[in-house]
């Protein structure tokens, strides 16, 4: 019987074509991909070049003004960006995975970033996690929604009912068939993506792979449960469209508004306002109390004092710049802890909606979601002042440019470290399965 099931089920050119179609999505996701991967590696390639002309351009036009020289040379740290970033490229396509930094005051600088298509930003990228969340489940509908009904419309059921021994084995075949056939394009793609992509066999790739197949699990699980009311052909496409509609937009585009609303970040915009007008306003401050609240933080420069009728230099201006930073600090840290918030309350939101659930795993192991960027920020601050302090004796004691080893100052990368909890991330995913299956399995026992 399952030999005659597996010939009618691919004989179907329908079928056929929906999965070849499907499998010529996912390809056109994974050139998308490599052509990401490819630019933004060509980008940082060229960084460490760039720097190191910089840094010897202006040596060669100011090295007599240590000052001067620090103002226009940019630092760079590089956010590392995993091959898997090719299959979820998530928030990297709107933030930079390059930053360059001078040591003059970080708030501004730090959102500063390349201009992107609204357009596209509007319709996100067509990666393979775009195809694998929106376009398989949809594919799966199709193939499912009438394994009984088909027969019920067409005046066979009773017939196979009666020559079955078990319907419900009959039925589980059909979807056994369907979901090894999906499943076959998935993994078809994977393996693509790791000789295409180059991607490598690791845990990352292992998770990110479960993840995807535990998705689609879950949506063959629903197809289950939908078509064991035994309704018709029309009712179950229609329902099963407005699952994947509520999962993907409704319920989505519902609790993004929520979180902006329970959340409100404001801060972002304040820091910004409170940076530029401490900046602004010390130029018409006394510079000695500027220099004596930056002796408070920085107390192993107190023995550079500034004269009181000094009219300029550039141990004043570096101190105000940061202390400009200081007067905004309070608003950027409620924003990156409001902005942590709202991934928090995303992630929740994973625990009864997979599609998100599975975004939120793969960006992470990707590293190409709102956690990676937050942490990169806070790296990026580190470097900043790392920078700044590794500076500020030079142009406090106005050494010549060219007596600094600039043969140090590489393009630094930021790896992201974070430590996942595997149970986690998965429980979600068996959780749903498992009701759904005892769901479908209650309305399988009335099939006769």
């Amino acid at each position: 019987m399952n030999h005659y099931l597996f010939k009618q089920f691919y004989r179907n050119k329908a079928y056929i074509i929906s999965l070849l179609i499907l499998l010529f999505a996912g390809l056109c996701s994974l050139y998308t991909g490599k052509k990401f991967l490819d630019r933004n590696e060509e980008i940082m390639a060229k960084s460490a070049t760039y720097q190191k002309n910089s840094i010897a351009k202006n040596v060669e036009l100011h090295s007599d003004n240590i000052g001067l020289l620090l103002y226009y040379v940019k630092f760079n740290l590089v956010n590392e960006i995993p091959r898997l970033a090719a299959l979820n490229i998530g928030l990297r396509d709107l933030n930079p995975s390059i930053q360059g930094v001078t040591i003059r005051n970080l708030e501004e600088q730090k959102n500063n970033s390349d201009f992107f298509n609204p357009a596209n930003a509007a319709v996100g990228n067509f990666d393979f996690s775009f195809v694998m969340i929106f376009l398989f489940p949809l594919v799966i509908i199709a193939l499912c929604y009438n394994i009984i009904s088909e027969d019920q419309e067409k005046g066979t059921w009773k017939l196979l009912s009666v020559q079955s021994q078990n319907v419900r084995k009959l039925i589980d075949a059909k979807l056994l068939i369907r979901f090894l056939a999906v499943s076959s394009v998935y993994f078809l793609l994977l393996i693509a993506a790791l000789f295409y992509i180059k991607i490598p066999i690791d845990p990352a790739f292992a998770i990110f792979a479960l993840s995807g197949f535990l998705y689609l699990a879950f949506w063959f699980a629903l197809c289950r449960w939908i078509i064991g009311y035994q309704k018709s052909s029309s009712w179950n496409a229609l329902t099963l469209v407005i699952f994947w509609l509520s999962m993907n937009f409704v319920i989505p585009m519902t609790a993004n508004i929520m979180i902006q609303k329970l959340i409100p970040v404001k801060e972002g915009l304040q820091a910004q306002i409170e940076q530029r007008e401490g900046y602004h306003n010390k130029w018409d401050e006394p510079k000695v109390p500027t220099m004596q609240k930056f002796y408070k933080i920085y107390p192993q420069f107190s023995q550079y004092k500034l004269a009181e009728n000094s009219d300029f230099s550039y141990a004043w201006y570096y101190a105000m710049q940061h202390m400009a930073d200081v007067e905004s600090a309070a608003s950027s840290k409620q924003y990156h802890e409001k902005m942590r918030k709202r991934n928090n309350a995303a992630v929740y939101l994973g625990y009864i909606l997979p599609n998100i659930q599975t975004q939120w795993v793969q960006s992470n192991f990707a590293g190409t979601g709102m956690e990676n960027q937050l942490n990169y920020t806070e790296s990026l601050k580190n470097f900043h002042e790392k920078q700044r302090l590794y500076f500020y004796p030079y142009i406090f004691e106005n050494i010549n440019g060219k007596m600094i080893d600039w043969k140090k100052q590489t393009v630094k990368i930021f790896t992201d470290s974070e430590k996942i909890n595997l149970f986690s991330l998965l429980l979600p995913y068996f959780i749903l399965i498992f009701l759904l299956l005892i769901l479908s399995q209650n309305k399988f026992r009335k099939l006769c």
